[in-house]
């Protein structure tokens, strides 16, 4: 996204058979950026201060074919939150790559996350819903996580609100207002303004079934919109992560509205993953130090 690109059109109309395909295929397959995928925008922003979204990570999920494009968000010193559709079970070649301290980029460190710390929520039927935890292999202590909402109902963002957005995802369009796959070099940086969802209810639960509406929180832009290769990034409000980006106006009647799947509904899980996988990690470190008397 860059300040000299315009925003494509409101309601602007689909062109050709071949972008409707496309376009249907993102509502009901997963929607991180791959060469030639059409898919949410992050445009008309501009580049993240050096101060800004230093809990930004960027993740390079591999399928066992190919690289795709995260983003996601640091919020305790070995777990990062992002977005389910990142990562699909069925890459049991693949491999989950994140680069920690991308901004401003002076302090890069690259590392591989196991399967097994690989997290999705899965509801009582065993459904996913579009958010996620990882366990990094290693702490990092040389960044400040982002924090999470105290989810009183005080603090989180309201109709006409103003919340940031911020991502690596393609930032250019072409004489046809499409994607041109162009990864930015600095972390952008946007602001959308809340809006309500309930216009695009039908919509919203017919593209995304499992996650019970009440838990979308949605907005349109402002001074910049999310892009292709923004997916699992943070929605920020007041400090604190609220939502993580998840569908673009694919997924609802009006093309200018984008959905990001709260974090309030989901405090529950996050904090019992956590602490349980910290405490499993203790207890292994620790039986590692008893010598084996069995036998």
């Amino acid at each position: 996204m860059r300040t000299t690109l315009r925003r494509a059109e409101t309601g602007r109309t689909l062109r050709t058979m071949a972008s409707l395909q496309i376009l249907l295929l993102l509502c009901i397959t997963v929607s991180v950026s791959a060469a030639g995928h059409l898919q949410k925008r992050i445009y008309g922003g501009r580049d993240c201060s050096p101060s800004e979204r230093r809990y930004h990570v960027r993740l390079r999920p591999f399928d066992g074919k190919g690289f795709k494009r995260c983003g996601g968000s640091l919020i305790s010193d070995q777990w990062i939150l992002t977005a389910a559709h990142c990562w699909n079970t069925s890459w049991t070649s693949g491999a989950m790559n994140v680069i920690v301290g991308v901004h401003p980029g002076n302090n890069k460190k690259e590392m591989e996350i196991n399967q097994a710390d690989i997290f999705p929520f899965k509801d009582t039927n065993n459904n996913v819903n579009d958010i996620m935890l990882l366990r990094l292999p290693e702490k990092i202590t040389d960044i400040t996580p982002i924090k999470l909402p105290d989810c009183t109902g005080k603090d989180e963002p309201e109709i006409n609100d103003l919340v940031e957005v911020a991502g690596h995802g393609n930032c250019q369009l072409n004489a046809g207002k499409y994607e041109v796959n162009s990864e930015p070099d600095q972390l952008q940086c946007a602001e959308m303004k809340v809006e309500d969802c309930k216009k695009d209810e039908a919509s919203i639960q017919s593209c995304t079934p499992n996650e019970p509406f009440g838990n979308w929180l949605c907005a349109e832009p402002h001074a910049g919109e999310t892009c292709g290769g923004d997916s699992g990034g943070g929605l920020v409000f007041n400090n604190r992560i609220h939502a993580v980006i998840s569908n673009g106006p694919t997924c609802h009647d009006n093309s200018e509205t984008y959905s990001f799947l709260k974090v309030c509904p989901y405090m529950t899980w996050i904090k019992d993953t956590l602490n349980e996988k910290k405490w499993g990690m203790k207890m292994r470190k620790l039986l590692k130090g008893f010598p084996n008397r069995m036998g």
